[in-house]
């Protein structure tokens, strides 16, 4: 049988995104404000007004361009026993992150604050969360190309029992073969 499932999260802004966010809105407003002023101060002189007042709308733009991206989603694509996690910024921009076989998974499970990273003793670390540490999941699989890696993500239910069947068995998480008992139940 075959597994296909996907699933859409959007980081949640942290505090250096929000100012960031806050001083992009600024910038953006400053700088129509001087193009507004330079168009009243120079309005006898066609020429420099009509630039003045061409460039605002361009300025708005590239505002509101930046802005969006600074909105980031992770997108989560299950296929058989390859997961593929992407990064799309702005709505429209999508870039892979890392592809894995999970026939080469060493470990998988809860992410909290008992869990070390110097335990996994990874090369690289792929962090596609929410940012709100809830539900947080890490997967340890050995790759060819980049070594040991460690991908901390926030799968729902859902997605998490069908990658648990993805796994080996030595490595299935016995956590998630409970909650599907329990969520069968009700």
């Amino acid at each position: 049988m075959d597994i296909f499932i996907e699933q859409i999260i959007v980081k949640k802004p942290d505090i250096p995104n929000i100012l960031l966010k806050i001083a992009l809105v600024a910038v953006t407003a400053v700088v129509c404000g001087i193009f507004l002023a330079a168009a009243i101060m120079f309005a006898g002189i066609s020429f420099i007004t009509v630039i003045a007042l061409a460039a605002i709308p361009g300025v708005i733009w590239l505002g509101v361009h930046f802005f969006k991206s600074l909105i980031v989603e992770y997108e989560y694509i299950l296929t058989n026993n390859e997961l593929e996690l992407d990064k799309i910024t702005g709505k429209s921009r999508r870039k892979n992150m890392v592809t894995l076989n999970l026939q080469n998974a060493e470990r998988f499970g809860i992410y909290s604050d008992n869990v070390s990273f110097n335990e996994f003793n990874a090369d690289v670390t792929v962090s596609a969360h929410d940012n709100t540490r809830l539900n947080m999941w890490y997967l340890l699989v050995k790759d060819g190309t980049l070594g040991r890696v460690v991908v901390l993500f926030n799968p729902n239910d859902d997605f998490v029992i069908r990658l648990n069947k993805s796994l080996p068995l030595k490595v299935r998480n016995n956590t998630i073969t409970e909650r599907a008992r329990v969520k069968e139940w009700s």
